[in-house]
């Protein structure tokens, strides 16, 4: 596989953008070797939909969570940014630089100019602070809450520039305003009901045209005045609905799809195997499964217990056991894969401990723990009873590996679980509800730096009394230490304080064990090099490994990079 170039301009990140203009890319830049890549072909895309909704409205997109036709915010629309949450890099689309001014209080975005619509029309600022205002009026299509405090107006103040005012400095709003897709305002200022608009005739300024659309199958064919020059390489994507992951990876397997989104079993053996010249999957880790505990009951309000939990688990082989290898353990900080050189100091490396039954037993002991006849006992001679490890389901049978193997695990420290299975909206309500003991799920937010998983999972604004619903903090673990952190984080855009107040919650991570981080949960990446080339891979992670119909660039990316072997 190619490698790319690197990028055009300046490269920049969320963490660098300071007081000063900060250049972003150009755009994805040809891979190393292709000056000349072989332009056309159809890049056939397969997905588990069952069918696709005959919608093309990128607001109506709830977060991207499948309301709208396939492509419609990957291919047709385009965002500000593309803030990679694995690299934490920002590109350009729509934007070209941003600074924060005024303490902050202030995001000035400035366009890109040479963009047209795909109807001829001239893009410019007013078509962004149009949909940003456009969001505050119509709040049912604000599918990242962006008009929720401190957000106070959005303006443009020339043809290429546009200022985001606040009343609070808070800026990990960035990664939210990056992603929202961008709407021509002569088009939409007409649509009199926008949330039941379907936008059957879409108009965008992103590289690809509506072709043709089927419940089962949609169409889109190269935009001859895309703005980026040369690209896209390919003439068309096709994007086709089947009922089932089965049916998905068959179609890759007999080389009728080159790419899809999927967690594959095993996929070393099922997949790339079967066609290892040409099969291969890449899944980078942008959230992480952990085991939940219910801090606010005994015994789980004791660190101690807690400790001794983490360190009888040994992730590497929950991973190995519920993903064959393909995924990594979870690192103890619960920071992702590819943070953890940017974010965690190799200083904290002794605050890490120890995965071994010995270590657990340790811990316990000090504490006053006794195993006796091989149940655990209490400090004050109880015999703790079998607690209950919820997992959602049915089906899901990475979770049940995950729990069956923490079963097995504990008992070697006394502890006696009851792996319960419930349904998703069972599951899911008894975490945010806090009715259970111990529960394996996933961390909550995928953005580019620790700050956004941490505010989900650690901040007491997202958490609950007993008897409350908790939104995101299910655990129920909170410190004024974490949260002064997450506000000195949130209010400046300062690298270096930024990281030092991810240093302070890494380390509350380390020694007060909330959650045991298991595994990496990642994108699912998988695809062909049949008959393309240009894909994302670790060596070259100019996307995250999104899925097909993600918004907010990543698949974007993808797009305009993939071309026919030569």
């Amino acid at each position: 596989m190619r490698k790319k170039q690197k990028f055009l301009a300046v490269l920049a990140t969320m963490a660098t953008a300071m007081a000063g203009s900060v250049a972003l890319a150009a755009g994805p830049a040809a891979g190393a070797g292709a000056t000349s890549p072989k332009y056309g072909g159809v890049l056939h895309v397969v997905m588990p939909w069952g069918s696709i909704l005959d919608d093309f409205n990128p607001l109506a997109w709830a977060g991207g969570t499948g309301t709208t036709a396939g492509g419609t915010g990957s291919l047709i629309y385009e965002s500000l940014f593309y803030d990679n949450p694995y690299t934490n890099v920002v590109t350009g689309f729509l934007g070209t630089a941003y600074k924060w001014e005024d303490s902050n209080l202030k995001l000035v975005v400035t366009t890109r100019s040479g963009v047209q619509w795909s109807d001829g029309v001239p893009f410019s600022a007013r078509d962004v602070a149009f949909t940003f205002n456009y969001l505050k009026k119509y709040p049912a299509l604000d599918a990242n809450a962006l008009w929720k405090d401190p957000l106070k107006s959005v303006a443009a103040t020339g043809p290429n520039t546009v200022v985001f005012s606040f009343s609070s400095a808070f800026t990990p709003i960035f990664p939210q305003i990056a992603v929202q897709p961008i709407v021509p305002e002569h088009i939409f200022s007409k649509v009199s009901n926008p949330t039941k608009f379907i936008n059957p005739h879409p108009v965008g300024t992103g590289p690809f045209l509506l072709k043709s659309y089927s419940p089962f199958s949609v169409t889109y064919v190269r935009n001859p005045h895309y703005w980026m020059p040369g690209r896209p390489y390919l003439s068309g994507v096709t994007m086709t609905a089947v009922k089932s992951n089965n049916t998905a990876e068959l179609l890759l397997l007999n080389g009728n799809a080159a790419y899809t989104y999927d967690a594959i079993t095993d996929p070393q053996r099922t997949y790339v195997a079967a066609h290892p010249s040409w099969n291969h999957y890449w899944w980078p880790s942008v959230a992480l499964n952990l085991l939940y505990f219910n801090t606010t009951k005994a015994p789980f309000n004791d660190v101690a217990f807690r400790k001794a939990v983490a360190e009888a688990l040994d992730p590497s082989v929950i991973a190995e056991r519920a993903y064959f290898g393909a995924l990594a353990p979870g690192d103890e900080t619960a920071v992702t894969a590819g943070q953890l050189k940017a974010w965690v100091p190799s200083s904290l490396g002794p605050m890490y401990y120890p995965h071994s039954t010995a270590a657990a037993l340790a811990t316990l002991n000090a504490a006053g723990y006794k195993v006796v006849g091989g149940q655990l006992e209490s400090p004050s001679g109880q015999v703790l009873p079998t607690f209950n490890l919820l997992i959602g389901g049915p089906g899901w049978t990475d979770y049940i590996s995950i729990a069956q193997t923490i079963s097995e695990e504990l008992k070697a420290i006394g502890i006696s679980t009851n792996v319960v299975q419930d349904t998703f909206a069972t599951y899911y309500a008894n975490l945010q509800s806090g009715n259970y003991d111990m529960a394996v799920s996933w961390s909550n937010n995928n953005n580019a730096t620790p700050y956004y998983e941490y505010y989900d999972l650690l901040s007491s604004k997202q958490s609950a009394p007993p008897g409350g619903t908790a939104s995101t903090n299910w655990e129920r673990f909170t410190t004024p230490a974490v949260d002064s952190a997450l506000s000195t984080y949130a209010a400046t855009s300062d690298p270096a304080l930024q990281k030092q107040a991810m240093v302070t919650i890494e380390k509350t991570v380390l020694t007060q064990v909330p959650v045991v981080p298991l595994t990496a949960r990642p994108n699912w990446f998988d695809y062909s090099t049949r008959y393309f080339t240009g894909w994302p891979s670790e060596a070259d992670p100019y996307n995250a490994g999104e899925a097909p119909d993600a918004y907010g660039g990543g698949a974007e990316m993808l797009y305009l990079n993939v071309h026919l072997l030569k």
